[in-house]
């Protein structure tokens, strides 16, 4: 019974249900933007909450495995601090995802204090920053490691559907389509903390003694978030460059974790490598989409596909978001009202002919709902 209810008060914890609840808010935020744009929310499905959830128990039981394997120690005013930072930034991500910003920023000033230490014991750190003092390299390094494993494992499983629309102006009066996948969740990670602090509140609660010293199992609630914005590049590409810049930074936490807790010292520059390869992915990232591919546009020559319903029959016809539908069941279509009117020709069976957006001709066809056109599950310019 006990460790059932020590379960629950990890996984309860308030930054975690904190979290939950900011997911719900930008569910609501989504479906309002959905039908302001498309008239239809694309998806009803809370499928924010249930990944959230899932990832929460899932990751964070595989993370904590690591956490408690590695014995990683921190101290509770670190851990403290860093949830407060992480519900600042949760609250901030229903605009601005920052979490991958505050991260490295306070991960690497524990960082460089810790290693400037090691360089000269004359360093005063000011009392400010005294929460900082005496976490070891190797720790901070093996959270960061936790936290681009996760990210990796995360990105593995989406697909285009998770990626929402959003429509905007371009220069020339067209409209364009931007792109965005953001996700995240918060690993409630089993850490250790000097003392017994925990154990004189809550007597049940397990107390460790090593080399004679206490130590309390205490949770970290590491945030885990990215937004991927695409609006000239294929939806597999930006996600596999993704993987390929995650799993890149990965092995370089994880370098960092081992001569972390090897030579202390070497923490510092391991994590200048780490800022730096990410500022570079990041500006690389950016110019490639400045001046490759093709424009998400509103077309007058078919119509553009932006997005689709998923449990549909369009979901079934192969179709991806960027493709441009030129005949339905035969008929030219230029516009949505003619779409809608092709799909009427017959009541039971669509064929469409599409390009795709490198240009490409096909062919697609599937039953749909019995005089239901609008039910196709088709999301176009309107």
């Amino acid at each position: 019974m006990e460790l059932i209810f020590f379960g629950m008060l990890l996984i309860l914890n308030p930054v975690v249900l904190f979290g939950l609840m900011v997911i719900f808010f930008g569910y609501l935020r989504r479906i309002k933007n959905e039908r302001k744009y498309f008239r239809t929310a694309i998806n009803n499905d809370f499928f924010e909450g249930r990944y959230y959830i899932k990832n929460a128990f899932k990751l964070g039981l595989l993370s904590s495995s690591i956490t408690i394997l590695l014995g990683l120690e921190l101290t509770k005013q670190w851990i403290f601090i860093y949830m407060g930072v992480a519900v600042i930034g949760i609250v901030l991500s229903l605009y601005i995802d920052l979490n991958t910003v505050l991260l490295l920023l306070f991960t690497g000033s524990t960082i460089g204090i810790s290693s400037l230490q090691l360089l000269s014991n004359k360093l005063t750190i000011p009392a400010s920053l005294k929460f900082l003092d005496g976490i070891k390299p190797g720790v901070v390094f093996a959270i960061l490691s936790i936290f681009y494993l996760t990210k990796l494992i995360m990105l593995r499983s989406y697909k285009q559907g998770f990626f929402q629309p959003k429509v905007y102006n371009g220069k020339r009066g067209r409209r364009l389509i931007r792109y965005s996948l953001k996700d995240q969740t918060v690993l409630p990670l089993i850490v250790l903390v000097p003392g017994d602090l925990i154990h004189s509140v809550i007597s049940f609660w397990p107390v460790f003694n090593v080399g004679g010293q206490s130590f309390t199992l205490f949770v970290l609630p590491l945030w885990i978030s990215w937004t991927l914005r695409l609006w000239r590049n294929k939806v597999e590409s930006e996600l596999q460059g993704a993987k390929v810049n995650t799993r890149e930074e990965l092995v370089i936490a994880v370098v960092g974790t081992v001569l972390g807790f090897l030579v202390p010292v070497t923490g510092i520059f391991v994590f200048v490598i780490l800022l730096l390869v990410v500022t570079l992915r990041f500006v690389q990232r950016y110019a490639r989409m400045k001046r490759r591919g093709k424009w998400y546009a509103e077309t007058h020559d078919g119509i553009r596909v932006v997005a689709i319903q998923p449990e549909t029959p369009a979901a079934k016809m192969n179709l991806e978001i960027g493709d441009v539908i030129i005949t339905c069941n035969g008929i030219s279509v230029t516009t949505e009202s003619e779409f809608y009117e092709a799909l009427q020709k017959n009541s039971a069976y669509c064929k469409l002919k599409v390009r795709t957006y490198e240009g490409q001709l096909k062919l697609t066809e599937s039953a749909i709902f019995a005089n239901s056109p609008h039910e196709i599950g088709v999301i176009l310019f309107h």
